[in-house]
Order: structure tokens, then C-alpha cells, then sequence
């Protein structure tokens, strides 16, 4: 029961890790956002060719989660439950989850270069407004 808790636990902590890494899909290259930061014609074409050079790594990474997930609710389904046979599977929906965040992370590195430092500033600023953050001193909620 306690080996049960502590699997238990570990889905719970990674799903909230899960929940934690942005997952908007908008290009925000091509929204209002682009102009309020001052972004040029030059640095949307680069940032669209570093999101589409990233593309297919970032699919497969993804993939590679659900397909972990998929098989760790196979475990957590199975009415033998067994931890030590959950360990590897936990190890893997980690490592996958892990890579989808590397993968992620190196993209918006390239991204980053391409803006200067005070767009980065401004769009960092924006994309707090737009999560509903803050704006100045007032916290905002979502409706």
C-alpha cells in the first residue's frame, strides 16, 4: 500500500510538472503581440524558420509522452499492481516529459537571440498580462 502512495504521489507531482510548461499554441509572431514589442519582418521570418526547424522534434517528443502515459495508465489500470514493475515506465514518462521541455526550451533559446533585449523584456511583460499574472500592482483573473 505504501509502494501504492508513493506511485501515486509521483503521477500527481509529474502531472503538475506536466501542467506547468506552457502549452499555448497561438504564434504570437503574428499577432498584435508582434507589433506592441516592435518585432521586424526580418526577425518574424527567423523565428518562424527556428519554429519550423524545431517542429517534427517537438511532435515526436509529445508523442513520446503520450505514448508513456498511455502505458503507465496501463500499469496503474492493471488490478495486479506491482511498484517495481512501475518503476521503468514511471522512468520513462519522466524522461519524456523531460525531453519535451529540453526540446521547448532550446527552441525558445534560438528565439531568444533573435529579439533584443528589451523586446524580450516587453514580450516576457505581455505574455504575464495575457497568463493573467499581473498587470502593474493588480492581479488579474481570468474570465
Amino acid at each position: 500500500m505504501k509502494a501504492f502512495a508513493r506511485i501515486g504521489i509521483c503521477f500527481l507531482w509529474c502531472a503538475l510538472l506536466a501542467l506547468g510548461q506552457n502549452r499555448a499554441n497561438f504564434p504570437w509572431w503574428n499577432s498584435p503581440v508582434a507589433s506592441d514589442i516592435g518585432l521586424t519582418p526580418a526577425q518574424t521570418a527567423r523565428i518562424k524558420q527556428i519554429v519550423h526547424n524545431y517542429r517534427d522534434r517537438l511532435f515526436d517528443a509529445r508523442n513520446n509522452v503520450q505514448k508513456a502515459e498511455a502505458a503507465l495508465d496501463e500499469v496503474m489500470n492493471d488490478g495486479e499492481m506491482n511498484a517495481e514493475a512501475a518503476k521503468p515506465v514511471i522512468e520513462r514518462v519522466a524522461q519524456a516529459r523531460a525531453n519535451v521541455s529540453r526540446v521547448f526550451l532550446e527552441m525558445s533559446t534560438h528565439i531568444r537571440e533573435v529579439l533584443t533585449f528589451d523586446q524580450w523584456k516587453r514580450l516576457v511583460e505581455r505574455w504575464d498580462e495575457v497568463k493573467g499574472k499581473k498587470l502593474g500592482d493588480t492581479l488579474i483573473t481570468p474570465q
